[in-house]
């Protein structure tokens, strides 16, 4: 699928009834370009019959945590044990959600399955998705707190020190899981992360088939993989994560290796600003980070996850999975939220093209 295509995919997502001229206006191009592409969709079977049916296949189901993220800055360098002048902010979070969130935005119908709690928190994150367009009918509401998440910045952006209170995640057990089957067999990638406890992440790999993408998160829950890696289709980690995964703890061709000689399929293997590796049993590729001015480190791999994942759903070539990715890492890299209102698809080949 072209960038044009992609384009044009996510404003029928948007409006099935939109018509050729309303398109070739908000694009830009001829209507006899907008028809050329249209036949060229349907041809390869994005788009079924003339009213612009969308193959019914396509979607991500992103199963894992959403919680309330508090954010604070300080102004300088942190002074341990002492107040630091700062500030502070609230926004909806949780590695699972910034990717649901991201794709959406993306135009990828999403299917978010979690759990929150009946507080005002649980309201907000539920109704913001669902804003956007993501389905949050496989949502598991349930008495008490949603998750939160509080954050500590240093004046570098880069974070200090966090602290997840993610118990309610413990609620998407096996008996939660058998009931979503269908919803998860039937997507064309399912996203996970591994704030989910290692018996449903198992229970996932072992029951229900799906093409399994899956954060690492933290170095503490990523170990919770260490049995499952030929069921992974792809990993996203950075590499003190990886290393957490395996005995060597030097060399990320070597960790790359072993997690591929343990039946991973492939990964890839953040380095911050120094950029990202790509590995699989066929392909190894390497992208240098871009420098810029860095106004938010939070949801940066989030992000870096959902520009791979649509580039995996839209079938392009690795390469360009991993340009999408990291594209859509700077943007919030740049940005003053984990998961910006203003990210879409037209920010993201922006951001890519002028890499």
């Amino acid at each position: 699928m072209t960038p044009r295509e992609r384009e044009i995919m996510a404003l029928l997502r948007k409006n099935p009834q939109i018509s050729q001229r309303e398109i070739a206006e908000k694009l830009n191009i001829t209507r006899s370009g907008v028809s050329t592409h249209i036949n060229n969709l349907a041809k390869n079977g994005y788009i079924l019959g003339r009213t612009y049916i969308l193959r019914e296949d396509d979607y991500i189901s992103v199963v894992g945590g959403a919680n309330m993220d508090i954010v604070g800055s300080s102004y300088n360098k942190i002074i341990r044990k002492d107040s630091n002048p700062g500030y502070i902010k609230y926004s909806s979070g949780g590695v699972g959600r910034n990717i649901c969130a991201d794709l959406a935005r993306l135009g990828i119908k999403t299917s978010f399955i979690s759990v929150l709690g009946t507080d005002a928190s649980g309201s907000f994150i539920k109704n913001e998705l669902s804003s956007i367009n993501v389905d949050t009918s496989n949502i598991l509401i349930v008495s008490g707190s949603t998750p939160h998440y509080l954050a500590i910045l240093d004046d570098s952006k880069d974070m200090e020190l966090a602290i997840s209170d993610m118990d309610l995640v413990k609620k998407i057990d096996k008996d939660f899981l058998q009931g979503k089957r269908n919803i998860i067999s039937s997507s064309k990638l399912t996203i996970l992360d591994t704030n989910l406890e290692e018996e449903a992440l198992g229970y996932l790999f072992k029951n229900i088939p799906s093409k399994y993408l899956v954060d690492g998160v933290s170095t503490k829950k990523v170990v919770k993989l260490k049995n499952y890696l030929p069921y992974i289709f792809f990993l996203k980690v950075n590499e003190y994560e990886a290393k957490a995964l395996t005995d060597e703890k030097d060399d990320i061709e070597k960790i790359a290796e072993e997690l591929l000689d343990k039946g991973l399929n492939s990964l890839c293997i953040t380095l911050g600003s120094k950029g990202a590796y790509y590995f699989s049993k066929k392909e190894k590729i390497f992208k240098k980070s871009i420098k810029l001015n860095v106004v938010n480190a939070s949801g940066a791999g989030d992000a870096f996850m959902a520009g791979f994942s649509y580039g995996l759903f839209n079938d392009e070539s690795v390469e360009e999975c991993l340009n999408l990715a990291m594209a859509s890492s700077r943007i919030v890299l740049k940005s003053k939220t984990a998961s910006p209102h203003d990210y879409n698809l037209e920010k993201l080949m922006e951001e890519v093209k002028n890499a």
